[in-house]
């Protein structure tokens, strides 16, 4: 067995993780993240002729609706596989590789810079907010997005009690940031603000997809999402098979009409780089 200092990181199982799934990304969850991306632009100012990093940018769901506003697009990831799926959709815009905590941009670069459901999956959040504010140009506003707590979410209140009924939560998963800690309103605006953001803005957006089946919701887990899925992954067969069954039970509760609606509630904090 590997000794433990062999084992991923946190941040190396993302990377692989996100590598891995970004041909299926945009065939589930990514119809559910794309649904923020107005919002996400509004709290951030965009318009024609802002200079816009997007952080974080996977498939450039944010960077083409910022390019229908006339804005003037760079966005960044971490996962290869996912800027090359950028490129092709979003030719007008530029894409790179790039660590959000080690932005390669000078300071006062950009009017405004989005990060779409990106902070719940950095090894550090708050160095990606610290380089966000420095490569913002004063006045400019920094915009990002996070799931809302299972409490008032419906998918990860089904998905995370089948797993706590049926399974484990203790799995071996490397050292991680809480993966709800921007869930939040109140510690989304003191993270803002310890960076130096001032105007700060959280508010909550109510996505929800229909899937057409319940099956669709075990796909979305393991072909576009990586903690979720390790989740499931790490449970010995007998409960994983188990947790599978208490899902698919649980989403045919959503059934209406023969869709399956299931809500996707998330917030968008923003705030202002001061003059």
């Amino acid at each position: 067995m590997a000794s433990a200092r062999n084992e991923p990181t946190f941040g190396q199982q993302e990377l692989a993780g996100w590598s891995a799934k970004a041909d299926t990304y945009g065939d589930y969850a990514g119809k559910i993240t794309a649904q923020i991306a107005e919002a996400l632009l509004d709290a951030a100012g965009v318009r024609a002729g802002t200079l816009l990093l997007d952080v974080a940018c996977g498939p450039g769901y944010l960077s083409g609706a910022a390019v229908q506003r006339g804005a003037r697009v760079t966005g960044i990831d971490f996962a290869p596989s996912m800027v090359r799926a950028a490129i092709g959709s979003v030719p007008s815009a530029e894409f790179r590789e790039g660590n959000a905590e080690a932005l390669q941009f000078e300071p006062d670069s950009f009017d405004a810079l989005v990060c779409g459901f990106g902070l719940g999956h950095f090894p550090e959040p708050d160095k990606a907010l610290s380089e966000a504010f420095r490569v913002l140009r004063r006045r400019g506003r920094g915009a990002f997005s996070w799931w809302c707590a299972p409490d008032t979410h419906e998918f990860f209140a089904l998905v995370l009690g089948a797993v706590k009924t049926h399974g484990s939560l203790d799995v071996p998963l490397p050292p991680a940031p809480p993966m709800f800690r921007f869930s939040d309103p109140a510690e989304c605006a003191r993270s803002l603000g310890a960076v130096g953001f001032e105007d700060v803005h959280v508010q909550e957006h109510a996505p929800a997809h229909e899937f057409s089946s319940p099956d669709d919701v075990l796909d979305l887990i393991y072909k576009s999402s990586v903690r979720t899925a390790m989740v499931l992954e790490l449970q010995s067969k007998e409960a994983r098979e188990r947790i599978h069954e208490a899902i698919l039970a649980g989403v045919r509760e959503y059934e209406r009409d023969g869709a399956f609606r299931i809500g996707w509630p998330a917030l968008v904090m923003s705030g202002r780089k001061p003059a």
